[in-house]
This record gives structure tokens, C-alpha cells and sequence, in this order.
């Protein structure tokens, strides 16, 4: 593909914002239709609602867990603001769930987004159903914080793999932070009452020196962090930290602006500064975020958001890989959804012996034994999560 043709799709991203009509899987009875900000802002990922079943909605500009970056360019020249404090909490390596309210008719609907899309699809709803049986105080946070007009969380644990593992956690969540007032302004989970739910462990402040603290932790998460191995798609897995988050309260001022630090290692799978090609765990990492934003994603996606962060150069030179990679997700996601309704045919379920799943579904699919087998386990999971 070449790099004009790979231009014209990044169409969507520049124009800003992306139209969606879609249900609401938590409150099913309201169709919404709106728009979705690709602004590389603050409004990244930020939601206008402009109809709730066919009817005009006047709704407030819905703010989402913004995109975080480095506090470095190119060069890795930093590029801190002057702040008055810095606050670090621990980083973890799942998906982001963020949490809103929006009106109808005089009637409240609490629902969850991911960063790019107003709602949340396939396996995530059944995650997220699983998450909200076990803290059922998530809700609630409303009510105990009148003044937070929404709340961030990151999904993790083995049952979402990415490229930290997490052999204790199943599946968990912690809170991040909560947005308030018609900016989006971030508020640390330090100041939100939260019941029984996990924040996200706070680290400590810093005051001063900047880069030396920031090099320093780098070269700390490096010490803890321990090479497992490559995955089917080689893209390497760790033990360990994914990093840090530093929110960086602006001097004189009550913004906060959070900054990622993570080890050199992890580090370096993203940064592919003077390559000619983007490495395959860049790829990868874009790929499930893709599938974590839409459920039946194109290749036009996966071009636009490596191009939030990757030059055309890169991505025209990767575009071979980028596709290959691409049908493998697509295989593994059309295999599960074939293998849940083989095994609903079949009258399978959670708790089914999977090797008798294997022996009876195995002869309808076309795919690797390997790759069905662990799929089927997969499955099993998210039945089980449905059943609880």
C-alpha cells in the first residue's frame, strides 16, 4: 500500500471526529447516535451525543480517559511543564474502562466506553458484567463523589493478556482518576472516595529534578522487570511493572497532565525512532487496541491509529506485516465466535470438560488444533463469567 493510499484513510483521524449510532449493551433500550472526537487533545476520545433514540439530545461534551504520553520528543528531548508537584502512581497493563452518565428524558444511564468508541462490545461486556458483580459499589461512585463527572479504570489480569503477565490476578481493575468540570479535569484517586474498590497505588511526590527522578525510576522498573518470552505473534511478555504514571499538577494552576515512564525495555517496543519499519510488538499492542475499540475493526483503523503515533514512512513499509498480523487477530476472533456458537449447539458450556468440547466441535473448524484447544478454554472463561 502506498503511503497517499494509506494517507487518504487517515481521513477519519484528521477530520476530528467519527459518527457512530450504536446501543447501549447496559441499557439496552436506548439507541444513541453521535460523535467521537480523534482530536489529539485533550477531547481525545471524548463523546457528543446528539440523539437518543431517534430523539435530539442536548447533552454536555463527555470527556474520556485522555491519551497519555511521554514527557519527551524526538531526541528524547523532555519537555516537563513547570509544575508545582508531581504526583507517580503505579501503572498497570490492561484496557481502559471509563465510566459516564448521560440524560434522557429526565432519567440518569450510567454506562462504560473505551477510549475510541461510546460504549463497550463483545468479550469486554462480559468482563466488565463480571467486574461489576464483584464491586458492585462502581455505580456508586457517583454518589459519593457529587462533583466527578466520570471515572477511569484499567481492566487487567491474565483473562486480558497484554504484554505484562499477571500469573495472581485473574481479572481485576483499579481506579485511576476521575474527570470533573466541563474540561475534563483529572482528579487524583487519592481524592475520591471509593468503598471497596482498588486504586491504582500511589508511589509518591516529587518537587524537584524532574528528569533525574524520571531516569532514576526508569532505571528501578528496569531491575524489577523479567523477560518470559515471545507470544504466537512474538511480541515479548514480562514480568514485572509496565511503569508509571506521572501526573503533573501546572504550576499556579489546578490542571493536571499525566505522563507515562515506563523501563527501557518496554519502553523501547514503542519507541521506534530512525527504523525504517514499525517492530512487530508495536503492531501487535496496535492491533488489540483496535479490537478493544471496535469489535469487527478494518485495516483502516489499525492505519489510523498507528498513525497517531507512528509516521506514514514507517507504516507504509510495515503495511505487509501490518495486514498479515491483522488476519491473524481477525482468524482468532472469528474462531471464538465460532467456537461460542458450536458449543451453544452443541449444549456446551462453562463447565464442560473441555477435551470433550475439543473431540466433538474440532472436525467443523478449519483452524489450528493448537489455536482451537486454547481458544475453547477462552470461551469456557467467558461463559463462565456470563453464569456467575
Amino acid at each position: 500500500m502506498d503511503p497517499q493510499k494509506i494517507q487518504n484513510r487517515q481521513q477519519t483521524l484528521d477530520s476530528d471526529c467519527s459518527e457512530f449510532r450504536a446501543t447501549d449493551p447496559f441499557n439496552p433500550q436506548n439507541h444513541v447516535e453521535g460523535q467521537i472526537s480523534f482530536s489529539r487533545d485533550r477531547r481525545y476520545g471524548s463523546l457528543q451525543i446528539k440523539k437518543i433514540n431517534g430523539e435530539p439530545a442536548d447533552q454536555p461534551l463527555i470527556f474520556g480517559t485522555p491519551k497519555i504520553a511521554y514527557p519527551f520528543g524526538l531526541g528524547h528531548n523532555y519537555r516537563f511543564p513547570s509544575a508545582d508537584r508531581i504526583y507517580r502512581f503505579r501503572k498497570y497493563d490492561g484496557t481502559n474502562i471509563f465510566m459516564y452518565r448521560y440524560k434522557n428524558n429526565g432519567r440518569e444511564y450510567i454506562t462504560f466506553k473505551v477510549r475510541l468508541f461510546p460504549f463497550l462490545r463483545g468479550r469486554y461486556i462480559t468482563m466488565w458484567k463480571h467486574i461489576l458483580r464483584k464491586y458492585r459499589q462502581i455505580t456508586e461512585l457517583f454518589k459519593m463523589n457529587p462533583d466527578v463527572t466520570g471515572f477511569s479504570f484499567e481492566l487487567y489480569g491474565s483473562d486480558n493478556p497484554h504484554m505484562i503477565q499477571y500469573k495472581d490476578v485473574q481479572l481485576d481493575i483499579v481506579l485511576l482518576f476521575g474527570l470533573r468540570g466541563t474540561r475534563g479535569q483529572i482528579v487524583l484517586n487519592t481524592e475520591i472516595e471509593a468503598g471497596n474498590i482498588p486504586k491504582a497505588e500511589q508511589l509518591g511526590t516529587i518537587e524537584t529534578d524532574y528528569v533525574w527522578h524520571y531516569e532514576q525510576e526508569q532505571q528501578d522498573l528496569e531491575k524489577r522487570l523479567s523477560f518470559i518470552g515471545l507470544d504466537q505473534n512474538q511480541a515479548p511478555v514480562f514480568s514485572g511493572e509496565e511503569g508509571s504514571i506521572w501526573y503533573v499538577k501546572l504550576k499556579d494552576t489546578c490542571e493536571i497532565r499525566p505522563y507515562k515512564c515506563k523501563p527501557h525495555r518496554i519502553e523501547q517496543v514503542h519507541w521506534t525512532q530512525g527504523q525504517t519499519q514499525l517492530s512487530a510488538p508495536v503492531i501487535w499492542a496496535t492491533i488489540l487496541k483496535a479490537f478493544e475499540n471496535w469489535e469487527n475493526p478494518e485495516l483502516d483503523e489499525i492505519i489510523a491509529i498507528l498513525n497517531e503515533d507512528y509516521p506514514i514512512h514507517q507504516i507504509a513499509a510495515s503495511t505487509g506485516q501490518v495486514e498479515q498480523m491483522f488476519n491473524i487477530a481477525k482468524n482468532e476472533a472469528d474462531t471464538r465466535k465460532k467456537i461460542w456458537e458450536l458449543m451453544v449447539i452443541h449444549g456446551f458450556d462453562g463447565n464442560t470438560n473441555t477435551a470433550t468440547v475439543f473431540h466433538k466441535i474440532t472436525n467443523q473448524l478449519d483452524q489450528d488444533k493448537r489455536l482451537v484447544y486454547k481458544t475453547i478454554k477462552n470461551v469456557q472463561k467467558m461463559m463462565q463469567m456470563e453464569n456467575e
